[in-house]
Order: structure tokens, then C-alpha cells, then sequence
């Protein structure tokens, strides 16, 4: 499942994918991405992703308000360690 959560960032929902499969989508996805031409008056603009993965954490109270937490904080270390990359979320990273 994928839908515009905000106005540059979309959610993709992979059931039954461990956090390496949903990884490798991502990766998979910036990887089409930025090998995309886009073309403006003649001029090639580079056009890139950044990526934030979490993980459904069983059992924990408001488990969707959670997961999206989780994610949105990988995303800003993607935008935020050079952009153009997936990260995964850690619950170690200060």
C-alpha cells in the first residue's frame, strides 16, 4: 500500500516484510528514482529519494502513531547524513 502522508513524503506499507525486505525495496526504489532523467529546457535536474524505515513493534500501545515516529526519524537522518539514501530506524540514535 502507498499514499502522499505529507506534502513531499509518501508511506509504503509492505505487511509481512521484515525490516531487511522493506530495506531493499526502498533501496530498489531510490535506485529507479535516481536514475531517471528529468529534463528542463534542455537541462538535466538530478532527481533523488531519501528513505526512512521502521518496523511494526508488536504489542505497543498506538502502534501506528508509533510506526510513523519511528520512520519520519529515519527519514531525517537520511536528509540529514547527505540525502539521497535509506536509512532504518535505531532506537540507539540520539
Amino acid at each position: 500500500v502507498i499514499a502522499r502522508y505529507g506534502g513531499e513524503e509518501f508511506c509504503l506499507l509492505l505487511p509481512e516484510t521484515e525490516i531487511e525486505g522493506a530495506s531493499a525495496v526502498a533501496e530498489r526504489i531510490r535506485r529507479l528514482i535516481e536514475q531517471e532523467e528529468f529534463l528542463v529546457a534542455g537541462k538535466r535536474i538530478p532527481l533523488t529519494a531519501s528513505f526512512g524505515v521502521a518496523c511494526h513493534v508488536p504489542d505497543a500501545p498506538d502502534q501506528l502513531a508509533l510506526l510513523i515516529r519511528q520512520a519520519d526519524e529515519a527519514l531525517y537522518h537520511a536528509k540529514g547524513s547527505g540525502r539521497n539514501r535509506v536509512c532504518r530506524f535505531s532506537s540507539g540514535r540520539s
